[in-house]
């Protein structure tokens, strides 16, 4: 499955067990850019943490349970953008998405974003779209501020990461809300 982008040079693709090596490698090359916010960092130590995580992503897109796509820019993988899990009986999705370090802030993942929600309402017919960003993350934040979400709260304490408990900032966008605005 590939997603189309409005941007030429950028695509997204479903994950599969041929991208583990370059995505781990990626994982790798940006570990200290990428542990400020992900808690998984220290549990994907190997090459084969990659595969084991691609082929759950595989087994929640054959369930329509989620899925996981690489961004893939001017063909090559600069990053993550998915449905980690999509609540089928109310139509919710949970996204989630990181970029390599070099590759932020040139309007990449809010691209992507962009057409990851086009796809949700359109092809998979979904209501809302769930965001939920660690308190503190701006980068991430800003994904959902630049394309309409909104804030609807904080759940404090909602993640361990590392050493402490982080609260998450809830962005939510409806389907009623991206139809308005296309």
């Amino acid at each position: 499955m590939v997603i189309p982008t409005d941007n030429p040079g950028l695509s997204l693709r479903l994950l599969s067990e041929a991208d583990a090596n370059v995505l781990f490698r990626l994982v790798e090359q940006n570990r200290s850019h990428l542990r400020q916010w992900l808690p998984w960092l220290d549990t994907s130590t190997k090459v084969e943490h990659t595969r084991e995580f691609i082929k759950g992503t595989m087994r929640r897109y054959e369930n329509s349970a989620g899925f996981v796509c690489s961004v893939l820019f001017q063909g090559s993988i600069v990053g993550v953008i998915g449905h980690n899990s999509i609540d089928k009986a109310n139509r919710i999705s949970y996204p989630g998405y990181w970029l390599s370090q070099s590759h932020t802030g040139r309007g990449i993942m809010t691209c992507a974003m962009r057409s990851l929600i086009k796809h949700a309402f359109a092809e998979l017919h979904l209501n809302r779209i769930d965001i939920r960003v660690a308190v503190g993350n701006k980068k991430s934040q800003a994904i959902p501020d630049r394309l309409g979400f909104v804030k609807e709260g904080v759940i404090r304490q909602a993640e361990w990461l590392y050493d402490r408990f982080v609260g998450h900032t809830v962005n939510g966008l409806l389907r009623s809300d991206w139809t308005t605005k296309a």
